[in-house]
This record gives structure tokens, C-alpha cells and sequence, in this order.
């Protein structure tokens, strides 16, 4: 595809598109720290939270693009690109169509359950598994276990196979799954529950162009949660953002690869002429020691993996304001409408500043009883009137 330096009309006009759409959408955008944007050198941009499949990418994408002339290569779904105007505008975007394995699952012959003694030993009723399954494929399960999912190690029979771990849903291990499959008292064990087969991709192929791009000074963007969500924290991360920079320094030792972190933070994303902030943290290099451990491949390379992505993970935390649920988030925001007199302007950038201190404090202090009549009297001022003094809030210490 060439150096990445090389301008890409459909790129740029695409870009100056979007741009005056978002300026007609939002009210106001907001960019902080523009200067930590490389403005040359191979870089990848990891964002969150991932809130909107479309805004997210194009937002931080326009800031790049405006601030540096820098094209930034998302990951897409393939399955994604087939679809008429999402593969349109995908394509003028570069992006790197990735197949993700969930997108060809099948439903499987029968129906399964657990064993009692092994949670790792899946059984059939009137199952095919010979036929359907060979290892490093994938069990999913149906809603009532949360689409729990685990990969397959070793075909038995038609009646029994093994899994590599137990079940689990995306975001955490499903106990409950165990429970209600492999129980002595569950409801399934004589009738089952119905399953799907999900077949092993390889993404060497994606993973080699990525590597090429980033060896060329190419910018990749990626959103590591996986997939968007609505909620108030940040989801697990997925190891593609490791397994990305560590693998394109343990290709070629010369390729320097920076991390990027990217805080996306919306003021009600849904409504015409809303707010945004774009925040960009500072540039993070890849330690040469988690590139070394990588190269050695096993269990050193999957704790480099997972040591990388702690890093990423506390690099997102300087961006993002991260409350551990939705009432929380209220109470930090609440306050921060408070406590500005009506005096004072705040940016949007000082906004989301003062929502992350607020939140630090909050964390902090939280078992504090002044505290907790803070954050009741709060909550009710959210839900309607409430006459309450304001030394209330003011808290000693």
C-alpha cells in the first residue's frame, strides 16, 4: 500500500466530510493535549470508552488527521464491511477488516451439560461432536448462561469433550454456568441446553499487514474493549493492542512503536448539538523486557501480553473519568455542578478534569459518614427539589 506519508485523496476528502457533519452534530468539541499526538514514526492510538461504534473512531480520527495530516487504520469487523454504507465508509477509512470468530458461529447438533466432578468435561444428549468439533474451536451457550463461551482442547466422542477453561461470558468467569449445567440439582441435566460451534480463525495474516503498516510509520487505531457499551467503567481489554506492539518490536527491533492513549468523553452523546471532549494522553513506549519475554513464546509470552496490557490499562485511566457504576458517575457530576459558582466558566477540558479529581476524592474518602450523607443528599438533589445548606458539602480534611 506504500509509505504511509503518501496523501490518500479518499482519505482526506472523507475526513473534511466528517468533520463539518460532527461540527453540525455538536455543539462543541473539545481537544486536549494535541501535542502528545506523534506527528511522525509508528503509533498506535488506543481509545476509551468505546460508546459509539462510528463517533468514536471518527473522532479521534478527525483530531489526528487535523492536527498532524496522519491517516489512522482502524480494525473493522469484515463482517462489518459488507454491509453497504458501513463497508463504504470503512473503505475510505482504511480500515483493516478483521473475521471475527463469533460472526460464523453455527448452532451445534443436540444439546449439552456439565459433568458433576469436572467443569471442564462438556457432555452431550444426541450431540455430534466428532463431526463438529476440533480443538481450538469454541462451545458457546445460550442467553439463559449469558452466551458463555470456552475453547475446545480435546474431542472425546460424539458425547464428550473438553474445554480449556471453564465457561465464560464476555466480560467475566460464569459460575453460574457451572452451576446450572453441572449441578446435581440442575434443571438442564436431563434435557440440556442448546449450543452453537465457533470456528478457530487465524489472524496471522491481519496481524502480519499490521506489522508492515507499523514498520512503515504507519498510525493503527483500536478500541481495546472490543466491542461498544453504554456503561460508566472501562471493560476488560483484549490482548490485540499487545499482542500489536509486541509483536511489530519482536518482528523488527527498529520498528519503536508508541502507545497513544485517547479519552473519548460525551455529555449526552444521543441529543443534536451535545458536547464532546477528545483527550489525548501522553505517548507510552513498549519496555524492551515485555519484548523479550514476547519473543520466547509460551507462558512468558502470554504474561508479557497481559503485563503490556495493564500498562495500557492504566494509561486509559489518565484519560478516562472511570466511576464503578452509574449512580456514582451521577454523584461525581452533581457535585461538580455544585461546586462551580455561577460565576465561573469552566472548559470542557476542565470539566472532565474536575470530574476526575472529584472521582479520586470521592474513591478515597467514600466510607467517610460525612461522605455518605454527601452522596444521599446529592443523589435525592438529582431526583428533585431538596432544600439542604450548602456547609454540607463542605467537607474538612
Amino acid at each position: 500500500m506504500g509509505d504511509f506519508k503518501i496523501p490518500h485523496f479518499g482519505y482526506d476528502v472523507s475526513m473534511h466530510f466528517w468533520k463539518l457533519a460532527l461540527n453540525i452534530f455538536f455543539r462543541e468539541i473539545r481537544l486536549r493535549g494535541a501535542f502528545n499526538i506523534p506527528s511522525e514514526g509508528p503509533v498506535i492510538f488506543v481509545g476509551a470508552p468505546h460508546a459509539n461504534q462510528m463517533l468514536d473512531p471518527l473522532l479521534l480520527s478527525i483530531h489526528v488527521h487535523r492536527e498532524t495530516g496522519r491517516h489512522v487504520q482502524f480494525l473493522a469487523a469484515a463482517k462489518s464491511l459488507q454491509r453497504t454504507f458501513v463497508g463504504a465508509f470503512s473503505r475510505l477509512m482504511e480500515s483493516i477488516p478483521v473475521v471475527r470468530a463469533f460472526d460464523n458461529a453455527k448452532p451445534g447438533t443436540g444439546t449439552v451439560y456439565l459433568s458433576e466432578t469436572d467443569p471442564c468435561l462438556v457432555l452431550g444428549h444426541d450431540t455430534r461432536f466428532t463431526q463438529e468439533f476440533t480443538p481450538r474451536m469454541q462451545i458457546q451457550l445460550g442467553k439463559v448462561v449469558q452466551y458463555a463461551a470456552a475453547e475446545v482442547v480435546e474431542v472425546i466422542s460424539d458425547t464428550q469433550l473438553r474445554i480449556k477453561q471453564e465457561f465464560k461470558t464476555a466480560n467475566e468467569w460464569s459460575h453460574a454456568s457451572t452451576e446450572l449445567l453441572g449441578g446435581k440439582e440442575s434443571e438442564f441435566r436431563s434435557t440440556g441446553l442448546e449450543f452453537k460451534t465457533i470456528p478457530y480463525i487465524n489472524q496471522q495474516e491481519m496481524y502480519r499487514y499490521v506489522y508492515d503498516r507499523l514498520k512503515h510509520g504507519g498510525s493503527i487505531g483500536i478500541f481495546p474493549e472490543g466491542g461498544s457499551h453504554d456503561r460508566t467503567d472501562l471493560l476488560p481489554l483484549k490482548a490485540g493492542v499487545s499482542l500489536m506492539a509486541l509483536g511489530a518490536i519482536a518482528h523488527d527491533p527498529t520498528c519503536q512503536v508508541k502507545i497513544v492513549p485517547v479519552g473519548l468523553s460525551y455529555f449526552h452523546p444521543h441529543k443534536f448539538r451535545s458536547r464532546a471532549v477528545v483527550e489525548f494522553g501522553s505517548a507510552m513506549e513498549v519496555p524492551p523486557e515485555l519484548v523479550e519475554m514476547f519473543k520466547q513464546g509460551g507462558s512468558q509470552k502470554r504474561e508479557a501480553v497481559s503485563k503490556f496490557l495493564e500498562l495500557v490499562y492504566d494509561a486509559l485511566k489518565t484519560v478516562t473519568v472511570r466511576a464503578p457504576d452509574y449512580d456514582t458517575l451521577m454523584l461525581v457530576q452533581a457535585v461538580r455542578r455544585l461546586y462551580k459558582t455561577p460565576a465561573q466558566h469552566l472548559t470542557l477540558g476542565q470539566v472532565v478534569e474536575l470530574n476526575r479529581r472529584l472521582l479520586s476524592g470521592y474513591t478515597h474518602f467514600k466510607d467517610d459518614p460525612r461522605v455518605k450523607k454527601l452522596r444521599t443528599d446529592v443523589l435525592k438533589y438529582n431526583l428533585g427539589p431538596v432544600t439542604f445548606s450548602l456547609h454540607s458539602f463542605r467537607i474538612a480534611g
